[in-house]
């Protein structure tokens, strides 16, 4: 568990602490400084550890699960970020409680991992206005749904849509492009609806140009689950995309943000090459 990340309380982390010092063969680690999470899960796959448990967000799994690929350890979640995209895509309980329950009691079963110029993610990865807004979240005091619709109106004013250039494409001018494994970035904001998180398939996600009356149609189109019906939106499926920008990118994988220093970007998927303890 990362003691400083999510939207739980310090009372509620220490009861997570009681709650998980009750169970046999358990044992409950604090990460310490970025990448930890990571460290902790190869150490327990070198060990034979059947299963390491992310206590955190999206953001934490992430760390956890790219610890994880590729092993017969499985990545559990309790979910206590400001998102849980992964959890939520899962159907893993987000009461505290039943979720540790749900990590030691329900099967395993596999999913894919998708990869971006070999940075790992679970549920989604992108570029453009997503990014940004990923970027600007990840510098507030507060998280929750509620900084963040806040953040994407801040930069809504100010963000402009880029080319990009597809191979063996034309260039095309987009919003936002989102690659897809899972069904959506969190809190039930549906980016792919039809994604499956083990078909060996990435679906990407173009949201083109569109006017400022279009926004809470599309906003309102992302949580019903049915933007995939907007004139606004393109989808395409495949087991890898490449593309290029004008400058170097800016891109958030499961939430968190990063710039790259080049203006290309691959992005492949390694097909249920993670063990999972959720419904895939």
């Amino acid at each position: 568990m990362n003691p400083m990340s999510g939207t739980t309380t310090s009372a509620k982390k220490n009861k997570i602490k009681q709650f998980i010092s009750k169970l046999p063969d358990s044992a409950l680690i604090f990460t310490e400084y970025a990448g930890h999470a990571t460290e902790i899960a190869q150490k327990a796959v070198r060990e034979g550890v059947s299963k390491v448990v992310a206590i955190g967000g999206d953001g934490t799994v992430n760390e956890v699960g790219r610890g994880l690929i590729d092993s017969e350890t499985a990545l559990g979640i309790v979910p206590i970020g400001s998102g849980n995209g992964l959890a939520r895509h899962l159907k893993i309980p987000l009461k505290t409680e039943k979720a540790i329950q749900f990590a030691v009691n329900q099967k395993v079963e596999k999913m894919d991992v998708c990869f971006l110029n070999e940075i790992p993610f679970l549920c989604t990865a992108g570029v453009g206005f997503d990014a940004e807004v990923a970027n600007e979240f990840s510098k507030q005091p507060s998280r929750g749904l509620k900084t963040y619709a806040k953040m994407a109106l801040k930069s809504f004013r100010t963000f402009k849509p880029e080319s990009y250039h597809f191979d063996n494409q034309e260039d095309r001018t987009a919003f936002a492009i989102t690659f897809a494994n899972a069904t959506q970035y969190g809190n039930n904001a549906m980016i792919s609806p039809k994604s499956k998180i083990d078909d060996g398939l990435i679906e990407m996600v173009m949201l083109k140009p569109f006017p400022f009356g279009a926004a809470p149609i599309i906003g309102v189109r992302l949580f019903r689950g049915t933007l995939p019906n907007s004139r606004y939106i393109e989808m395409e499926s495949g087991e890898a995309f490449s593309i290029k920008s004008n400058k170097n990118f800016l891109i958030h994988f499961d939430g968190e943000p990063l710039q790259l220093n080049t203006n290309e970007i691959t992005v492949t998927i390694k097909k249920q090459s993670l063990n999972v303890i959720g419904n895939v």
